[in-house]
């Protein structure tokens, strides 16, 4: 059986959201693995923009599921750490961690590739917050590339 690619953060947002669902690790890569799962673009157009809660310093939180576009994704977004604990990761480090910010500066679909091949490679960690956004509970592993390339691999050969 094979499998589609998906994108970075369809592949952050899957493994988000089964962290969040407490469905674990395995889950976790199997849908991220799965592809389509959780399209890029999961909201309808039609969506109206969510309303988030706001913490003191005025950043928004919660789960990245109810945004309509990647705009309007709260500041802080709900993830879970890897021993199980909630909190939020910053939307700010988590596009960097993903190459969301790098690919702004893409020109070429080469660009791309060519930071796919070597930011993109290894596994991220970002801190997890808790909603204040400044405590620090935990990290969150963002999968790089290599790693994708390997649980692609193991499901495929199955």
């Amino acid at each position: 059986m094979k499998f589609q690619t998906m994108s970075t953060r369809a592949f952050v947002v899957a493994v988000g959201l089964c962290a969040v669902l407490g469905l674990g690790a395995g889950a976790s890569m199997a849908a991220a693995a799965a592809g389509g799962l959780v399209p890029s673009s999961a909201a309808s157009p039609t969506k109206p923009a969510p309303e988030y809660s706001k913490n003191a310093a005025g950043n928004t939180y919660g789960s990245v599921v109810d945004s309509v576009s990647p705009e309007t994704e709260p500041d802080l977004i709900a993830a879970v750490t890897a021993d199980g604990t909630k909190g939020y990761v910053s939307k700010a480090e988590l596009d960097i961690a993903n190459g969301t910010s790098a690919s702004r500066h893409f020109r070429t679909p080469e660009d791309a590739i060519t930071w796919m091949e070597t930011e993109g490679r290894a596994d991220r960690s970002i801190p997890v917050y808790e909603a204040d956004g400044t405590t620090v509970i935990g990290e969150f592993t963002v999968v790089g590339l290599d790693t994708q390339r390997a649980t692609r691999e193991l499901i495929n050969s199955r």
